[in-house]
């Protein structure tokens, strides 16, 4: 962890939710090659993950309307396209899309880090109010309510696919803050990607991005957690130090 100074003026939080908050378990490498099997194609869990890095990664402009700009037509053929590209030999990819769509839409396909709920509970006590800020579609409403962590953030989710920009779009992280009603220069954003969830926000002249940095990369420069427990115990200091 980065020590950090001036969180006493923090007023609210933004959190990205894939890899912040939930994961999908099993892991999206092997739903996917299950997902060949069925159809007879076996494919190397290890060769899934690495085609759906490279394709999730450059499949971040849609072909239609330019770069950040998303809607949930957008999300839905975007996905498509990375599910075609990652098992490229199907011999019915329609079928494997709709199977795959479907099962990361469900909340029993994700589940919460240990350390969110302990987490989301001390930053609610301490009277920081939080927003999950997402690149996703509208699935993410379903995820979230089925997961006990998460249902009650269900009405003020801010999802990519609605607001009508992706991360790092500025539009998406000034968004996020007007739903908390708060000036932008009073909200962190927390998340595991340091484009997205930190240098993004930053430029979007939020107070500042925070890694996520549940893989201990430990990347220089940048202010790290290794888990949000950790974050809401800093924050809560910072709340205490500034009473007194």
């Amino acid at each position: 962890m980065t020590s950090v100074d001036g969180w006493e003026t923090i007023e609210g939080l933004i959190l990205d939710a894939v890899g912040t908050l939930i994961e999908p378990e099993p892991s999206v490498a092997r739903v996917y090659a299950d997902a060949a099997l069925r159809q007879g194609l076996v494919v190397e869990i290890a060769e899934v993950k690495r085609r759906f890095g490279r394709y999730f990664r450059n499949d971040e402009v849609d072909e239609q309307k330019g770069p950040m700009v998303t809607d949930e037509t957008i999300e839905y053929r975007r996905w498509r396209r990375i599910v075609a590209n990652v098992l490229p030999d199907l011999p019915d990819p329609d079928r494997a899309f709709d199977e795959l769509w479907d099962h990361f839409g469900r909340p029993e396909a994700w589940r919460c880090f240990p350390d969110v709920g302990p987490g989301l509970k001390l930053l609610n006590d301490v009277g920081i109010p939080v927003r999950i800020a997402s690149n996703f579609d509208s699935r993410l409403r379903e995820v979230a309510g089925g997961l006990p962590d998460l249902t009650g953030f269900v009405p003020t989710l801010v999802i990519s696919s609605e607001v009508g920009y992706r991360k790092p779009h500025p539009a998406f992280y000034h968004h996020a803050c007007a739903s908390l009603g708060l000036p932008i220069d009073r909200v962190l954003c927390v998340g595991d990607d340091p484009e997205n969830d930190v240098l993004g926000a930053e430029r979007a002249g939020l107070r500042q991005g925070v890694l996520l940095d549940r893989d201990d990369r430990k990347p220089a420069g940048l202010i790290s957690f290794p888990n949000l427990l950790g974050l809401a115990e800093e924050l809560a200091a910072s709340r205490s130090r500034a009473i007194r």
